[in-house]
């Protein structure tokens, strides 16, 4: 289908600050049609945007794209804190945008929102506002909580990057010439010069001010309040009444967005409930990883979705009655377990279904690396000695990431010698074993540190000997009461920790092992804890931190795992 676009049309806010949009349409329609709309902070004209807006009018839509706020063509300042003051202003001009979309040439008045990560959030608060004309929503890469995304710990490898690829707009919007002036420049700046030196600088929090040009002020107001929430969507989920669609990736590493789903089964209304919809492929958190092959393995030609077609398919159902387009949006809950080839419809999140499963740690006192002897099995611990590593945050266990800081797919053996990661393993499994849902980790640990991390990571071990991340969980021993109840620890005290891994859906297959591994860091995916029990963003000092993992009758620390019968 032929379309053609309009470029820099002026949407108005009611404070007078214009927002810019690029309109895409079908060239020909037999009467008025649906508005789709993306708000984004990234540029309305990167291929992105502008290709996902044109295939969307290719299958018959007005397809809108447009700067935020204080970004690229739009007018005003940009404030990316996501604090209540700028989301008051977002959510403002999101229901400007709604309201503005709807009454477009060619509009038959009905809005659907899209997009991932960022333009989901910008959803999200658009939603509080109620806008008459939004009826439905296509989410993705954005969690109920920042909490979700951070667990109380900086998120140091992704967030740095994203800060430095934001402030070259606003270098360029500025007139500075001393810096990246695209999002694009400052990504290939940030991965092959600048990470090797700000990623380790100290303290944090002192950061030259060029570095993120305008955007230093934030970012320096954002660490202190890394254990706080500052996106509030209030009682969204309880009264929402437009059908949403959620789709995300095993290995996103916001793929806790599911919880979205999670309470609009548990508070939402009634009369919407049975629309929602939950889509999780083995996909990464860009669009662009919605395919087979984001990793090692090939996960057949049923994970192929282009992102398109993903929202697509969506609308057609939601605003033309049509029956779902696709595997993966056949159900409430549709899930492709990794390793299943092939899409599962299930009625809730978490699947109902699954039945928690205790895989205990054992060793003889010397799990340390893949080459010690710590084991993993349904069988209870007896007297067992206890496990040691050292933690050093000057030498700490290292992400194995994407280039973009993103979580993918990783063949985990360049860290197979590190001491100071516990390793666990199931012997070679006898039959296949289903997961689907929320793993977790029971550990008891002590330190001689006033605060430390505990960082755990379910591979698994494939008959070919690859061992690819699953999921994986962090908790800040200072927050093991509660993000709002900070407590240093008592060197030396045993404590009971609960760490709660990342959604996961796999089969293991027989001939397969599972693994589970117990570190204290994980970086640059999360900052590095200092072991201090200061406020390691603003100090430079680094201190070595004792632990000890118990896995005996009385202290049985356990990997739990929702089984799905088989």
């Amino acid at each position: 289908m032929d379309i053609t676009v309009e470029r820099d049309i002026v949407c108005p806010t009611r404070d007078g600050v214009a927002l810019r949009s690029d309109i895409y349409r079908p060239a020909r329609t037999s009467g008025p049609v649906p508005v789709l709309l993306t708000r984004t902070p990234y540029n309305k004209t990167r291929p992105l945007n502008a290709d996902n807006c044109a295939a969307l009018a290719r299958r018959g839509f007005i397809a809108v794209t447009q700067d935020i706020r204080g970004t690229h063509a739009s007018d005003g300042d940009y404030d990316w804190k996501w604090n209540p003051p700028s989301q008051e202003r977002e959510s403002r001009d999101g229901f400007d945008a709604v309201a503005w979309a709807a009454a477009l040439p060619g509009s038959d008045g009905r809005v659907g929102t899209f997009g991932v990560s960022y333009m989901s959030y910008n959803q999200l608060i658009t939603a509080t506002r109620k806008p008459p004309a939004l009826k439905a929503m296509h989410l993705g890469g954005m969690t109920v909580t920042s909490l979700d995304m951070n667990f109380g710990i900086f998120d140091a490898g992704r967030r740095l990057q994203w800060i430095y690829a934001q402030a070259a707009d606003q270098r360029k919007r500025g007139g500075r010439t001393d810096g990246p002036l695209t999002r694009e420049e400052a990504n290939v700046e940030w991965t092959d010069v600048m990470q090797g030196k700000w990623l380790w600088h100290l303290p944090l929090n002192t950061i030259p001010d060029h570095v993120f040009d305008s955007l230093s002020g934030p970012y320096r107001d954002f660490l202190e309040i890394q254990n706080t929430s500052p996106m509030q969507l209030g009682d969204l989920h309880d009264w929402l009444d437009i059908p949403v669609c959620n789709a995300t990736g095993w290995w996103d590493r916001l793929s806790l967005c599911v919880r979205h789903n999670e309470l609009l089964q548990e508070r939402g209304l009634e009369s919407v409930k049975d629309r929602h919809r939950l889509i999780v492929g083995p996909w990464s958190h860009d669009p662009s990883t919605f395919r087979r092959d984001i990793g090692p393995r090939d996960y057949g030609a049923a994970a192929d979705y282009v992102y398109p077609d993903l929202v697509a398919d969506w609308f057609d159902e939601v605003f033309h009655g049509r029956a779902p387009a696709h595997p993966a949006t056949a159900g409430r809950t549709n899930l492709y377990l990794v390793n299943e080839d092939t899409w599962r419809s299930f009625d809730t999140w978490p699947p109902a279904e699954a039945v928690e499963t205790s895989f205990h740690l054992h060793s003889g006192g010397a799990a340390n690396s893949v080459y010690g002897d710590g084991t993993l099995s349904t069988q209870p611990a007896g007297n067992e000695p206890p496990d040691h590593y050292d933690y050093d945050p000057a030498d700490p266990f290292m992400s194995l990431m994407g280039r973009n800081s993103h979580h993918l797919p990783v063949d985990q053996h360049p860290n197979d010698h590190r001491r100071d990661n516990l390793v666990y393993l199931t012997p070679p499994l006898e039959e296949d074993i289903v997961v689907a849902g929320y793993p977790r980790v029971e550990l008891w640990a002590a330190s001689d540190a006033p605060d430390t991390d505990f960082a755990v990571k379910l591979i698994e071990i494939g008959p070919d000997g690859l061992a690819l991340n699953i999921a994986q969980g962090i908790i800040r021993a200072r927050y093991r009461n509660g993000y709002d109840q900070p407590a240093l620890l008592t060197p030396g005290e045993v404590v009971r920790y609960t760490i709660g891994l990342m959604p996961a859906g796999i089969r293991f297959r027989k001939g397969s092992r599972i693994r589970l591994d117990i570190a204290s860091s994980d970086f640059p995916s999360f900052d590095r804890n200092h072991n201090t029990g200061g406020r390691d963003w603003a100090e430079s000092d680094l201190r070595i931190a004792h632990q000890t993992v118990f896995h005996d009758a009385e202290r049985a620390s356990r990997l739990i795992l929702p089984v799905l019968p088989a």
